[in-house]
């Protein structure tokens, strides 16, 4: 497996057979910014900065378009695609990230209204979505969790490692829901491990 480092720290400090192994202060895998705390923070940094440039190249191209399916199409496949690449890997639970990565479809829909004259109250993102049938990010996130579960039962997902992972808590009463049993947890961090957060959200959603 390839990593690609940017700005990262490297020591030699730690041996294998007596080759040095380089200490990186991040990895890049498959997209994903890693770094040692697991923190993805720095991830949404910079993936958001990212989009806010794929963003600035509409806003110079098309300032004159009045099509709103124009518009989305360019946002869809420029910027919404890179705010929400493996978004079940690093989905966000803080409201300072969440805020941050609303802010890039906050700054389109911002951008769409002045291109279609969609008249809005100042900061109030609520009609702009409606106008344009833009769903919340969390939720799209969401949705894309409980696919993933969903996928990950029915075997569509080749994970044995991860489906070992979930167990099902079956009700006395067949005519009610069974869902996943999740794990006690005693920090935001835990309860927010990607598996745990998707079997949350399954359990509010799928019918099993």
């Amino acid at each position: 497996m390839t990593f690609y480092r940017s700005n990262a720290v490297i020591s030699f400090d730690s041996r294998l057979d007596g080759i040095y192994i380089q200490r990186v202060s991040q990895v890049h895998d498959l997209g994903i910014l890693f770094v040692p705390s697991l923190n993805f923070s720095p991830h949404i940094d910079y993936m958001t900065s990212k989009a806010f440039r794929a963003l600035g190249f509409i806003r110079r191209h098309s300032t004159n378009f009045s099509s709103a399916n124009c518009l989305l199409a360019l946002y869809n496949a420029l910027v919404r695609s890179v705010i929400e690449y493996g978004s079940i890997v690093w989905s966000p639970y803080t409201t300072v990230d969440i805020y941050r990565i609303d802010r890039v479809q906050n700054s389109f829909m911002r951008f769409a209204s002045y291109c279609l004259n969609i008249p809005h109250p100042p900061h109030d993102y609520g009609p702009l979505s409606q106008a344009l049938r833009l769903v919340p990010l969390s939720v799209r996130r969401d949705n894309f969790d409980i696919t993933f579960i969903q996928r990950l039962i029915e075997g569509q997902v080749d994970a044995p490692r991860l489906l070992g992972e979930l167990s099902f808590r079956i009700p006395s009463n067949t005519r009610l829901q069974c869902n996943l049993c999740i794990p006690t947890n005693k920090s935001n961090f835990s309860r927010n491990a990607p598996l745990i957060r998707m079997m949350h959200n399954a359990n509010n959603h799928i019918d099993y």
